[in-house]
């Protein structure tokens, strides 16, 4: 076999086709020149054990060289190469050799060696399984060769090595640190010694000796600065962090990179973003907090956009705002400053949102903290990005003003109106926004001193409701009269007032005694005299008795003054560029359609409403239905944000361009859009357009279910603002065309006919719910509404039999009485059955009401029969007959109240609350009076 293998090896040591580099050249050609002499010697030696073994390891190597040349030229080929090659052939010259060392080999162990040779047989057998990715192979060869190696033989420290990297790499760090600790003290003076060291500390690191691995990687760390060893210092430095991070012992880990050369920030910017990929948070926040207070500009940035992005996923408002403040002050990027800015803009309009949960308003000192910080950021933003100035400061304004702090946010408001474009909506919102506040009663007066005259003349300017502007006149005149005590602000202010509205003349009357009794109170007589003469010129039309009036004031003011004269007193680079695709007219149809789309986008994320919402209208309007299908979620998403935003007319639009362009597409998505249209068309009293919207969308793919939902929605707005015959034309001509169910039906009738008895109709929807009544099985399937007022109906004819039972009066002669009392008997009897019928039905309101009317029956039958006393009759007699009714009419009084106990079980029992009930229960509650004194012991008893 031998003699066969030596001949391959003498024919082919010098053939292979491969090309290697200069340096693996020289290498395999120092191995040929090798392989020829062992080759030479062979032929005068038999059996020499040492020569085989040299030339199988001289194989295993060449093998080895000719590999690493053959990946180099495999990850140097283009993928679709890769995917066409053979990658038999490809590495056949270097699996060659591996095969031919592992034939010597066996053929070495066939003649059954000594340790030695067979140890390192073993190894090179478990080589070549190594290569050919035979890991099970290759660790039981490799144990071999551990086992058979005399002690202290360098193979068998290689193959411990071999053995310790394979469990690294496996993930069994508890194997790899046993075949690594025991020698990797052996090879402190091989190159490779930092890279087998580095995967001890790894290695003890991942079975807990965690100090251990810290002094490993340290020792990794020194030695790969000296040339003698392989070179980890980055990898080694940076674990030697995390270890310390890992551990909880910060403090070192920043000491062991402050003591480092170079640059101390990047270290820890690096070992920040290490401990992030681990979701080590809290940590890397300390390490990127320290790469921030460094001076390196550069890391100071990268670590304050990490910093920000950290403390606004864990909701830590104090944290984030004070790294927010340092924005400004920090050399950013565009791409960073676009990234910072998106986590103040988000972290402030998160808080901005929790300001208006309900929970949160009842908790001052949550509120005024959180407004606070949201609106600084808001401040941040327009300083970061002054494109988003009116937007950012009216909503600073409006965190302050959730916080209570209305200085501040009056100031906001201030800065939002002083850019005087009036065309903004921000604008007019602020304006609207410092009304409130000074109107509010808890605005002090130094505030509304420093704001009220600026603010209600600018809305007096430029509001365009005359209603509206006459308000905000008589608030301003108030203003100047009450606080100021300004007549001639006051006067001025009067005359414009009445020049526009000559025709209010209670108003003006009311305005001019305002002004006289200012100038009175501050007796300014020439003031007053000169207002009056104005007056008089404008003509300004007054009731005669006012201006009688008004002469005998002015009259006394001329007294009044002689007397007292006797006595003296790089989102902008990529608009740009789709900007320039959507206007060139070499660029598709496509390439516009997506380049619309793209505008909106950007836009939408800057910000800019306005711009996205024109920009999104044109891409919708352009783009073909397979295109939007794609970006539906999308469009979705921006269009439930204009009607977050309250940009309603825009989402409405929107909505409707979207849906009638999407007519014919089956999407679910499709659902959400057409509801939230619904509600804001509800919501700002477009009902009528809602109405004819979802008309529109009866010839398009909804499911009926869809909208029968839909109109429902309507139906139940028009039903909760009492517009009853718009609900009934829902009703009539839209939810009957969708479904055909009775109990669905008896649902809308029931509320139709509710609305209609609280507007005083009781028989608007008599016959229709009788019928719907009658036709259904189930009754207690039956919509409530439905259930109560058929209740009711039978409610009311028991009404009218209790008042005809209560108008039949009991008389003499005794015959007559007789049959009375038997007839009003037979009559409780039967209204006693129909109040057990009415009860049966299952309506709570129907059942007190018809309970009250029947103990109202009782308690007045067993009143007439107690008060009654027949005329014309001996006094012995009447005594008789007044014994013997006395007792029906205690019996009456008895069922009485046994009856209410029965109502107050049957309410108890099925939570009934009505008024009636409430009225009901207080009847009747007398308290116990006892005459003369009670003594009691201290412990209340007689």
């Amino acid at each position: 076999m031998i003699k066969v293998l030596l001949f391959a090896t003498l024919i082919s040591f010098n053939s292979f086709g491969i090309k290697l580099n200069t340096k693996r050249d020289r290498i395999v050609s120092v191995i040929d020149m090798e392989l020829k002499e062992l080759v030479r010697m062979k032929r005068y030696t038999k059996n020499d054990t040492m020569l085989d073994l040299r030339m199988a390891e001289l194989n295993l190597e060449k093998g080895r060289i000719i590999r690493e040349q053959e990946n180099e030229n495999f990850f140097n080929l283009d993928i679709k190469d890769k995917k066409r090659i053979d990658r038999k052939k490809f590495f056949a010259e270097s699996s060659a050799y591996y095969d031919r060392a592992q034939k010597i080999g066996l053929s070495i162990l066939n003649k059954k060696p000594n340790a030695k040779a067979r140890s390192h047989i073993y190894y090179i057998l478990a080589y070549n399984e190594l290569e050919n990715v035979q890991m099970d192979r290759a660790k039981s060869l490799f144990v071999k060769s551990v086992k058979s190696a005399p002690k202290n033989d360098l193979i068998g420290v290689k193959s411990r090595l071999a053995l310790g990297d394979i469990y690294y790499r496996e993930g069994d760090f508890s194997k790899s640190k046993r075949y690594y600790d025991t020698v990797i003290y052996k090879i402190k003076d091989d190159k490779w010694y930092t890279k087998y060291l580095y995967n001890l500390a790894w290695s003890n690191f991942r079975v807990g000796n965690k100090n251990t691995a810290i002094k490993q990687m340290k020792e990794v760390h020194s030695l790969s600065k000296s040339p003698k060893y392989i070179d980890k210092k980055d990898m080694a430095g940076r674990d030697v962090g995390y270890f310390y991070a890992d551990k909880g012992d910060t403090k070192k880990a920043l000491q062991f990179y402050q003591n480092e050369k170079g640059t101390p920030e990047k270290n820890f910017f690096d070992m920040g973003m290490f401990l992030l990929d681990k979701q080590k948070y809290s940590q890397a926040a300390g390490m990127f907090r320290s790469a921030f207070n460094g001076k390196s500009e550069e890391y100071k940035a990268k670590a304050l956009v990490q910093l920000l992005q950290i403390y606004d996923k864990y909701n830590n408002n104090k944290n984030f705002l004070v790294y927010a403040r340092t924005i400004t002050k920090t050399k950013l990027n565009p791409e960073q400053k676009k990234e910072a800015l998106f986590y103040v803009t988000k972290r402030a309009a998160h808080l901005q949102k929790e300001l208006g949960l309900s929970h949160n308003k009842k908790r001052p000192k949550i509120m005024k903290f959180k407004g606070r910080i949201a609106a600084e950021l808001y401040f941040i933003s327009q300083e970061v990005d002054p494109s988003l100035g009116e937007r950012a400061l009216f909503y600073a304004g409006e965190s302050y003003y959730a916080a209570s702090e209305y200085d501040q946010a009056l100031f906001m408001y201030d800065k939002v109106i002083s850019s005087d474009k009036t065309d903004n909506v921000y604008f007019k919102r602020s304006l609207a926004g410092m009304i409130v506040v000074l109107n509010d009663k808890r605005t002090s007066a130094g505030i509304r001193k420093k704001y009220f005259e600026k603010v209600f003349s600018t809305y007096i300017k430029h509001e365009d409701s005359k209603p509206k502007k006459n308000k905000a006149v008589e608030k301003l005149f108030s203003y100047y009269v009450d606080e100021e005590k300004d007549a001639k602000k006051a006067q001025n202010l009067f005359f414009v007032y009445a020049k526009e509205n000559p025709r209010a003349i209670s108003k003006n009357e009311a305005m001019i005694g305002r002004i006289v009794d200012l100038h009175k109170s501050q007796k300014n007589k020439s003031e007053l005299m000169s207002f009056v003469g104005e007056l008089k010129s404008t003509g300004i039309p007054l009731r005669r008795g006012f201006i009688t009036h008004l002469n005998k004031i002015i009259l006394v003011a001329q007294f009044s003054d002689i007397q007292k004269a006797n006595q003296k007193g790089d989102k902008v680079t990529a608009l740009k560029g789709y900007l320039f695709i959507y206007k060139d007219k070499e660029s598709t149809p496509e390439a516009k359609r997506n380049a619309a789309y793209n505008i909106a986008v950007l836009f939408y994320e800057s910000g800019n409403i306005d711009l996205m919402t024109k920009w999104l209208d044109r891409a919708i309007e352009e783009m073909l239905i397979s295109e939007i299908t794609k970006f539906y979620e999308s469009f979705n998403s921006i269009i439930s944000e204009l009607f977050l935003r309250q940009r309603v007319d825009h989402g409405m639009a929107l909505t409707q361009k979207l849906l009638s362009k999407t007519c014919s597409l089956n999407d679910k998505s499709k659902e959400g859009l057409l509801k939230n249209y619904i509600v804001m068309g509800l919501a700002t009293n477009k009902d009528s357009a809602a109405v004819s919207f979802v008309d529109s969308q009866s010839k398009c793919r909804f499911k009926n279910t869809t909208l029968l939902s839909s109109y429902e929605q309507i139906f139940d707005y028009y039903i909760d603002t009492k517009l009853l015959d718009k609900a009934d034309a829902i009703y009539r001509q839209r939810l009957s065309a969708y479904t055909t169910n009775l109990y669905k039906k008896s649902e809308y009738v029931g509320k139709l006919s509710k609305l209609s008895r609280t507007q005083k109709n009781t028989s608007r929807y008599a016959g229709e719910l009788s019928y719907i009544y009658n036709k259904v099985k189930k009754k207690k399937d039956l919509a409530i509404e439905t259930i109560d007022e058929v209740a009711l109906m039978e409610v009311d004819k028991l009404e009218n039999d209790v008042n005809n039972f209560n108008s039949i009066g009991l008389s003499f002669p005794e015959n007559t009485f007789n049959n009375t009392m038997k007839l009003k008997f037979n009559r409780l009897d039967r209204i006693q059955g129909k109040v057990a019928r009415i009860v049966a039905m299952g309506s709570g309101e129907a059942m007190v009401k018809s309970y009250s009317l029947l103990i109202n029956s009782f308690d007045r039958f067993s009143t007439d029969v107690g008060s009654f006393s027949p005329e014309g009759k001996s006094p012995e007699y009447i005594k008789s007959f007044k014994a013997s009714m006395a007792n029906v009419s205690a019996n009456l009084a008895t069922k009485s109240r046994q009856l209410k106990r029965e109502l107050d079980n049957l309410i108890n029992k099925n939570d009934v609350l009505t008024v009636n009930f409430g009225t009901l229960s207080r009847q009747g509650l007398g308290l116990p009076s006892m005459s003369g004194a009670v003594l009691m012991d201290k412990r209340g008893n007689r």
